[in-house]
């Protein structure tokens, strides 16, 4: 059975930052695992603060929160994680649909922008993302990736 999707409450802040945290760990070079925690929980911070300009979505599934998107400003989609135990079932596609349907008619760039680690590029690229130029070159592999809305 797929994972409910539905808007992020603040009651689910403190999931949310172990889910991220335990994704990290499993999947991301120790060498670069606190950047990458400071960024996403800073990111998680600004929602907490100014929730009106982000769309930010939960996958539920046993009343365990598996999956989160965060998509900042209505195009800067900046926090997707899975649970590893969830990776591969459609909870990253359903989270990342459903984030789009929500910024296509508040989106002032009508596209979701992003940067992508080397192992997720070949995931958004089948949803439809491509390579883009970035007026900063990201680091480690990272590929900056775009998509209309």
């Amino acid at each position: 059975m797929p994972p409910l999707v539905y808007a992020a409450e603040y009651d689910d802040a403190e999931q949310i930052r172990l889910l991220m945290r335990r994704v990290i760990a499993a999947s991301i070079d120790p060498s670069l695992q606190r950047g990458i925690i400071a960024n996403v929980e800073a990111n998680l911070t600004a929602w907490l603060n100014r929730s009106v300009e982000c769309v930010h979505l939960v996958a539920v599934s046993d009343r365990s929160i598996v999956g989160v998107v965060l998509v900042k400003n209505f195009w800067n989609l900046c926090s997707l994680f899975v649970e590893q135990a969830e990776q591969g079932r459609g909870v990253g596609r359903a989270l990342v649909e459903a984030a789009a349907l929500a910024c296509v008619s508040r989106s002032p760039r009508n596209e979701l922008l992003l940067n992508a680690y080397p192992s997720a590029v070949g995931f958004y690229e089948r949803l439809g993302f491509t390579p883009r130029k970035s007026p900063q070159q990201p680091p480690g592999g990272i590929q900056a990736m775009g998509r209309a809305l």
